[in-house]
């Protein structure tokens, strides 16, 4: 009877438990844990050059979201300073600001301002980003875009939570500090 119950527990605890996922396009394993933040999961694509995302949420309202794929591309340098990756985060600020056309959000703003470079010390890439921010039924959000390109492929990790969030932007530079040691393989 032991012997069953322990079956049945085993059988049953998969479901619950979280463990880390293996992005092989970059050959990192991203940790069930990142920033204090809790792996929910991961999608891979249909199409091929969309890559995957994996998912962690916070205790509260944060999400983060980081996406690997190649957008189709045979070559993409490392980092953030090739023209490719330049002309691509501009076309993902570009698809932030059709979200509100799309029928996605209202009010969305995005900053005319350059996207900016991390400069966090320590291993890891650094990243090209852009905060906007949009209402979603009624809850007014910041979200964080990010993008770098890692053994030839675009990284990008897009952080959103509540404006009135006053530890949000802290979350997520924990986050991207944490993220960035698994990406860097520290």
């Amino acid at each position: 009877m032991r012997s069953l119950i322990l079956v049945f527990t085993l059988l049953c605890l998969p479901p619950f438990a979280s463990a880390a996922v293996f992005e092989d396009a970059i050959g990192v394993s991203f940790p069930d844990r990142v920033g204090g933040l809790q792996l929910q999961g991961r999608e891979t694509f249909a199409q091929k050059a969309l890559g995957s995302a994996t998912r962690y949420r916070s205790d509260g309202h944060l999400l983060a979201s980081t996406y690997v794929y190649t957008g189709g591309l045979s070559s993409i340098p490392e980092g953030t300073e090739s023209a490719v990756v330049r002309k691509h985060f501009a076309q993902v600020i570009d698809e932030a600001k059709q979200m509100e056309a799309m029928g996605h959000a209202s009010k969305v703003t995005v900053p005319a301002t350059p996207g900016q470079v991390t400069q966090f010390a320590g291993c890891g890439p650094q990243f090209i980003w852009k905060a906007f921010e949009m209402d979603l039924d009624g809850n007014l959000i910041v979200s964080n875009t990010y993008l770098t390109a890692v053994r030839n492929n675009f990284v990008k990790l897009r952080i959103s939570y509540p404006k009135t969030d006053i530890t949000g932007r802290q979350s997520a530079d924990r986050f991207i500090e944490d993220i960035r040691k698994v990406l860097g393989r520290c």
